[in-house]
């Protein structure tokens, strides 16, 4: 049926006010047309399919088998050993190819958490993929540092849009009130995409605030120079707006909903965060893990957190009790 939408289908190119000459339309479907996405996704759903046919993969989370990972055409693929990605990469590459498309091998990053890093060439169409410590994938920053340099990096986009918006800032006919909200808006919501994910440390806590007080000293045309302390800006803040919530206390809220939401599902995302993986941890001292914050947040055990989580007025509680963070009155250089 879809076929025969497009049977004898002919298009042309409108611009400035000319047609130019029809042709047949022989490939994809119409712009804007509803059906794209689905069919692209039923295409892809083929692909790997296909590909993933008589491949057992050995990464294995709370008894459950992952060998990839997918967002769209964004795919992470997973394996154990250096052979078994290597011919998850060659299946992919050739069912790719069998079925008219292409594996981008620029694009295309290798990361792996062996000191020793790759001992073996793995290749796209002949191509070698670069094995890197960081990689960007849905525009959240991927490294074995943790979640720090994607914080810094989320300061670093919301300063810079904060910049761009000082014609803003510097009008004096323009409330406070709204120009605090327009910053909620427009900025901090950059600072805040994929905030769930992180894995904050005292550290990180501190930039966080100190990168707020930078942009509302910037809107209330404050500098360090002033020796106003930080409580008198939030005071002025408040004074603006009435009592709102602070950015840190953000990033916490949104964690711990992101935590009580998943703990009652039943997906993967729930068996990758819940379940347990071969190998251990090694003897040096430990990074802090995305969970460990759930604990030192509630003041309670990570079993005790999860049991609260299917009382859901009760978790509701606990998140607003918990996400509360501590001011810092002192002045800050951001």
């Amino acid at each position: 049926m879809i076929q025969n939408l497009y049977d004898k289908a002919t298009s042309a190119v409108y611009l400035n006010n000319n047609t130019g000459d029809w042709f047949r339309t022989t490939v994809g479907v119409r712009q804007g047309c509803v059906l794209s996405s689905t069919l692209f996704n039923i295409f892809l759903e083929r692909i790997m399919t296909d590909a993933l046919n008589e491949h057992e993969g050995i990464v294995s989370i709370g008894g459950r088998n992952i060998t990839n990972l997918r967002f769209a055409d964004d795919i992470n693929g997973l394996a154990g050993r250096e052979e078994d990605l290597a011919d998850l990469v060659e299946r992919l590459d050739k069912t790719s190819t069998a079925f008219g498309m292409q594996i981008n091998a620029e694009k295309t990053k290798l990361m792996t958490n062996n000191t020793n890093g790759f001992s073996t060439d793995i290749r796209v169409n002949g191509e070698k993929l670069d094995c890197v410590n960081r990689l960007k994938y849905l525009g959240a920053i991927i490294t074995d540092e943790g979640s720090k340099p994607e914080i810094l990096a989320r300061i670093a986009q919301a300063k810079a849009a904060l910049a761009k918006l000082k014609t803003i800032w510097n009008d004096k006919n323009i409330a406070l009130s709204s120009k605090i909200k327009m910053m909620r808006s427009l900025v901090m919501s950059i600072f805040l995409y994929a905030c769930e994910s992180w894995t904050l440390t005292a550290d990180t806590e501190r930039r966080i605030q100190a990168m707020e007080i930078r942009c509302l000293r910037k809107l209330l045309g404050i500098t360090y120079r002033d020796h106003i302390s930080n409580e008198e800006v939030r005071n002025r803040t408040r004074q603006a707006i009435g009592h709102h919530e602070d950015l840190l206390t953000t990033v916490k809220r949104r964690k711990l909903k992101w935590y009580g939401h998943i703990t009652r599902s039943s997906g993967l995302a729930k068996t990758i965060l819940r379940g347990t993986a071969q190998g251990g941890r090694t003897r040096s001292r430990q990074k802090k893990r995305w969970e460990d914050n759930i604990p030192e947040w509630t003041g309670m055990t990570l079993g005790a957190a999860t049991r609260k989580t299917e009382r859901r007025e009760e978790w509701r509680e606990l998140v607003a009790r918990s996400s509360v963070a501590p001011q810092r009155s002192t002045k800050t250089t951001g």
